[in-house]
């Protein structure tokens, strides 16, 4: 039972993201989650956002054993950063702020232009209402 807790697990979405004032991107999300008994789970693949690939990938995290613990049986997550493929443009990544498990909601800020998407949403009364949602989660 334990081992299968370690395994790996798939994660495949694709939905549009919309921020408050509703601008909308498409994303696609194909990626792995990763749970470890010791620290948060953690997801490492690919995202297609507008039709650009983006690396998604673990940064190095300055937690100690102890604090990862905690943080752990938080529930807490280590949600990675997604740079373009080829990290040409230094300013074109975004940062996963929340999202649950299997990446059904999700937010996100593209540190490019400081936008924040809400998903799914196709507009922006969609939007309020997923972030309304989801404000309890962010702390």
């Amino acid at each position: 039972m334990l081992l299968i807790y370690k395994l790996p697990y798939d994660i495949e979405q694709k939905y549009i993201a919309s921020t408050l004032d509703g601008e909308t991107i498409e994303i696609q999300i194909t990626t792995k989650g990763y749970r470890d008994f010791f620290r948060p789970t953690t997801f490492k693949g690919k995202m297609l956002i507008d039709d650009k690939v983006y690396d998604v990938f673990e940064p190095e995290r300055p937690d100690r054993f102890i604090a990862k613990m905690k943080k752990k049986m938080n529930g807490d997550r280590y949600f990675p950063i997604i740079a373009n493929e080829n990290r040409t443009d230094l300013d074109d990544y975004y940062m996963i702020q929340w999202a649950d498990d299997k990446f059904n909601t999700l937010y996100i800020i593209h540190a490019k232009n400081n936008s924040r998407y809400v998903a799914p949403a196709q507009n922006a009364v969609e939007a309020h209402k997923i972030w309304g949602e989801i404000q309890h989660f962010l702390r």
